[in-house]
């Protein structure tokens, strides 16, 4: 039997009791209970979660007490990591780059009865391990057009709307059952992508004569962060509830829905310390764009920070400057583009805490340079960033 985690009042408890000097991750059960509530009230529809963005196994464990049924895979290992930790829930095998021998453990090991492709020849690979049944859903991703503002997915994955007519087409004649889905891409902060590709999806429909059994609108639900310019998340439901009613109407599929930024992000806040402060400019920490700041640094959002001397937050009386951050590791590609303000007195063994750092963290840390070691904790309240910061 596991043993439950010690759990925090807040950072500044952690702190005083164990005063980490690695990099550490500071998790809320109470903030991922919060941000599930948010899609199981806003979305009318089947919700899963994107293992790729937070793989941990709390997460993936209270994620499944909270009552998901399904989760997003894009791996072998990914299946692995579901069976363990949560046990009996349905995965959609949802990227569409993968060869036999991993569909053959996905269908055969896992029991996996949902497989997408973007490509006709991805219906030949799949036929050859997996017979044509209305058991087995195939779900073809398409594309229409780039978000204003979010991570461009398209440039590898999907394919246009008349290509997805007939690859529709081809599913249904050889015996499966088909569905649509598509990513309008990371952190989305353009609800009209929703819309649009909902009225794509439509025409795929209509054009190609088929019954939808179910439409996946995909992740790319945006987290908050300083720098965002998102709408609040009911407005992105209530734009996807209207787009599938102008466009479906009573035909309407059943929807899918698979977040994983939006879920997790809020859940998580990452604990550095300080190395070395160089000449007022330059702040060198534990951690960087080798391990839990990789996103960071290529995605070009701000999350909140603080600084921490000892227990307390340290504001330098209001003294702040503008700083660059580097990693620990002997390499230069280790920084980050941003200016952060922080107090211009931060010394050595001073920490630097990151609000909003569940997504595309956990799951992106290297050992490089022998910078391979992160640490757990648990939190009742985690850092978001909502309190009042210095200003820019």
């Amino acid at each position: 039997m596991t043993e439950s985690p010690t759990v925090y009042t807040n950072t500044s408890t952690l702190i005083a009791a164990e005063a980490p000097d690695f990099p550490s991750f500071l998790f809320s059960e109470k903030e991922l209970h919060r941000a599930t509530k948010v899609f199981k009230k806003g979305f009318d529809g089947l919700l899963t979660y994107a293992v790729k963005c937070n793989p941990s196994p709390h997460i993936l464990g209270q994620l499944h007490r909270e009552g998901l049924k399904a989760f997003d895979v894009a791996s072998n290992r990914e299946m692995e990591l579901v069976r363990e930790h949560a046990p009996g829930a349905a995965m959609h095998y949802n990227n569409p780059i993968k060869n036999k021998r991993e569909i053959t453990r996905a269908y055969e090991e896992f029991g996996i009865r949902s497989y997408t492709i973007d490509h006709p020849s991805q219906l030949d690979q799949l036929a050859a391990v997996v017979s044509p049944s209305k058991d087995i859903e195939v779900t073809t991703r398409f594309k229409a057009g780039k978000a204003l503002k979010s991570y461009d997915f398209g440039i590898k994955f999907g394919v246009m709307e008349q290509g997805a007519v007939e690859i529709v087409q081809m599913v249904e004649q050889m015996g499966y059952t088909p569905s649509l889905c598509f990513h309008v891409g990371s952190q989305c902060e353009d609800a009209y992508a929703y819309e649009r590709h909902i009225a794509a999806a439509a025409r795929i429909a209509g054009e190609s004569g088929i019954t939808l059994r179910r439409l996946n609108i995909g992740g790319g639900y945006p987290a908050p962060y300083p720098t965002s310019e998102a709408p609040p998340m009911d407005h992105y439901f209530e734009t996807i509830a209207r787009a599938v009613e102008d466009n479906f109407g009573k035909s309407k599929p059943e929807l899918i829905i698979e977040p994983g930024r939006a879920l997790v992000t809020s859940s998580t806040s990452l604990l550095l310390r300080v190395k070395h402060q160089r000449g007022g400019v330059s702040v060198y920490l534990n951690d960087g764009a080798y391990g839990a700041l990789m996103e960071v640094k290529f995605m070009h959002f701000t999350p909140p920070v603080r600084v921490w001397r000892g227990a307390r937050v340290h504001d330098n009386d209001g003294q702040f400057e503008g700083f660059t951050l580097w990693g620990p590791t002997c390499d230069s590609y280790d920084v980050l583009p941003q200016t952060f303000t922080l107090p211009s007195d931060i010394d050595e063994d001073d920490w630097v805490e990151f609000g909003l750092m569940g997504a595309y963290t956990q799951a992106s840390l290297t050992p490089f340079n022998g910078f391979d070691r992160r640490d757990q904790y648990w939190v009742e309240e985690v850092y978001t960033g909502k309190e009042l910061q210095p200003a820019q």
